[in-house]
């Protein structure tokens, strides 16, 4: 008898515990939060499924969205189609916010991939030597110029 009893209270001590830590596993605080307008009254939506490459459809109606927040490590492509194809109306990076937009649809993909590449400063081969037309040339250009007008 006292192992039924130990036995159930096992079982009640598991159910218990199990769906608080798996409930806890899969809400990791990233969202995507965003606030539209529904007859009148502003209503609040969250997207907690972040996979990169899944397009998902917003509640809105007429695609007038209040704002968004970017509560997530990833960025947000906002669409103003279904199917999240072409460009995206908006790019909201981790932790942005944007307000009055029009999109039906956002997508989201790692920040790496979505930072644009940023241009080289100035020219130079891979032995160091620096290429016609850039800072460091005109800035020699300007020295010679000086002193050799002294001369």
């Amino acid at each position: 008898m006292r192992i039924r009893t130990a036995a159930v209270a096992l079982a009640g001590a598991l159910a218990l515990t199990l769906p608080v830590g798996a409930q806890a596993f899969a809400d990791d605080g990233q969202s995507f939060n965003y606030v539209f307008l529904k007859d009148g009254e502003s209503q609040q939506a969250q997207i907690s499924d972040l996979t990169e490459g899944t397009c998902h459809e917003l509640a809105v109606t007429d695609g007038a969205v209040q704002e968004i927040a970017n509560d997530s490590d990833v960025v947000a492509l906002l669409f103003d189609n279904a199917t999240c194809s072409g460009e995206p109306v908006v790019a909201a990076g981790p932790g942005e916010k944007v307000g009055d937009i029009k999109a039906v649809a956002v997508a989201f993909e790692r920040a790496e991939r979505a930072e644009p590449a940023e241009p080289a400063e100035h020219s130079e081969h891979s032995d160091g030597a620096v290429m016609p037309g850039s800072d460091e040339d005109e800035d020699e250009d300007l020295f010679t110029r000086i002193f050799s007008a002294k001369g």
